[in-house]
């Protein structure tokens, strides 16, 4: 939840849009996946380590343009949410 609320505020800002997008969508579909809406499963690709790694990208490259306080702070919130989940799935914390 706490990356999906901090990429809506950078989706909300009025600079560059397309990596804020990347960090919602990435965060939405994370956000569906946990309240079990829906069901993401691959052999070929790990979605438990392409969805973090999307949001840390996105909000690593906002955080790195920004300027604004709530900006700054919301990357730093989705890009630390992100790092931990990433993380968690190459099993870093075991």
């Amino acid at each position: 939840m706490t990356a999906l609320v901090s990429a809506i505020v950078l989706l909300l800002n009025k600079t560059d849009r397309i990596f804020p997008l990347v960090a919602l969508v990435a965060a939405g579909i994370e956000a569906l996946i946990v309240f079990d809406i829906i069901s993401l499963s691959s052999n070929r690709f790990r979605i438990d380590v392409i969805l973090p790694a999307a949001l840390v990208i996105a909000t690593g490259a906002t955080w790195s343009k920004a300027a604004s306080k709530s900006v700054v702070t919301a990357a730093t919130t989705g890009f630390c949410v992100g790092v931990i989940q990433l993380l968690f799935a190459l099993h870093l914390f075991d």
